[in-house]
């Protein structure tokens, strides 16, 4: 297979490609019809979603993203025929299950006179099963996967061989969107914790990350892997945390001011409002923030050049994008 760039547009696609992103494998197929594109996606937990109309110079990256719902790491071009399902037959039968037994309990409430006041609660119960199971089913459909049909039969999407991602590309995708969340104003009032190098769960990933910049090829590859790894994997910590405990990160006397600037930030981005309220708001946010100056929220003039359309701050290392 050969890979070929995110930054591709959709019209230069070809028919089928194999997307790795942030939550597993994707199979997209592209469809044409007039001037714009369908994509059909095959998404890891089983689920196949369409997004119709795409135009020929979105971007593969954009485009992923936004039918997968996940951030697209790589993608190479598959030579195969059609897409197909394979199923998995335990999960399968544990998928099924519940709507067996949601319907058995219903029925028994509906019918059965001789359990008294007792059918009230199968019935009761076998609804919210039924309910509970469709909600899972909009949500995942994991006991299939999809393949392709290809000369030496049908392969899954998880078991095309491919190259390991680079050490590399792994950390400066940690560091883009470290970078995206630093300059996002509102996400950094909201979950101030990830940017507090004192909180436990974000100093291990600035240390790892330090570590991760500072090791000068002096590495070997186990060991590149490993910090890479850590990298990855200490930042998915840092903000689960950050966005578990949100402000409550706050001491307890700054936290109804951060709120007030919390609402004027989200006001000042929101392109739909009229234009003096965006700037009354901004005006705002930015004098609260300033008379905070908590070192891990954003100051005034970082707000205002973030929200006006300012470069967004980076960190070393970060690519372009």
């Amino acid at each position: 297979m050969v890979e070929i760039s995110l930054d591709s547009p959709v019209s230069a696609l070809g028919r089928l490609l194999l997307v790795e992103t942030e939550a597993g494998r994707s199979i997209i197929r592209r469809t044409s019809q007039g001037g714009t594109h369908t994509l059909t996606a095959y998404l890891p937990d089983g689920r196949k979603t369409d997004f119709e109309g795409v135009r020929g110079e979105r971007t593969l990256r954009q485009a992923v993203a936004t039918v997968s719902a996940a951030r697209p790491l790589r993608a190479f071009q598959v030579e195969g025929g059609e897409v197909t399902a394979k199923l998995r037959p335990a999960q399968t039968f544990l998928s099924y299950l519940p709507w067996v037994v949601g319907i058995a309990l219903a029925g028994l409430g509906g019918v059965g006179d001789a359990f008294g006041l007792l059918r009230f609660v199968f019935l009761a119960l076998g609804i919210t099963i039924i309910i509970v199971a469709q909600d899972a089913f909009k949500k995942g459909r994991r006991y299939r996967d999809w393949a392709v049909e290809t000369g030496d039969g049908d392969v899954r999407a998880i078991d095309f061989p491919l190259p390991a991602l680079p050490e590399e590309i792994e950390v400066d995708d940690v560091k883009e969107e470290y970078g995206r969340l630093l300059s996002d104003i509102v996400y950094r009032i909201e979950c101030p914790a990830l940017f507090d190098p004192h909180e436990p769960t974000s100093k291990e990933f600035t240390l790892a990350l330090l570590q991760w910049d500072n090791n000068d090829g002096v590495a070997g590859d186990d060991e590149r892997r490993e910090l890479a790894r850590r990298v990855r994997a200490t930042f998915a910590a840092a903000r689960a945390n950050a966005e578990r405990i949100g402000m409550a990160h706050l001491p307890q006397a700054a936290q109804f001011r951060a709120t007030t600037a919390l609402k004027a930030a989200r006001l000042a981005v929101d392109e739909a409002a009229p234009a003096p309220e965006r700037e009354t708001a901004l005006r705002r946010a930015v004098e609260i923030l300033d008379e905070l100056a908590l070192y891990y929220l954003p100051t005034g003039s970082e707000a205002r050049r973030a929200i006006t359309g300012s470069t967004p701050p980076q960190l070393p290392g970060r690519r372009a994008s």
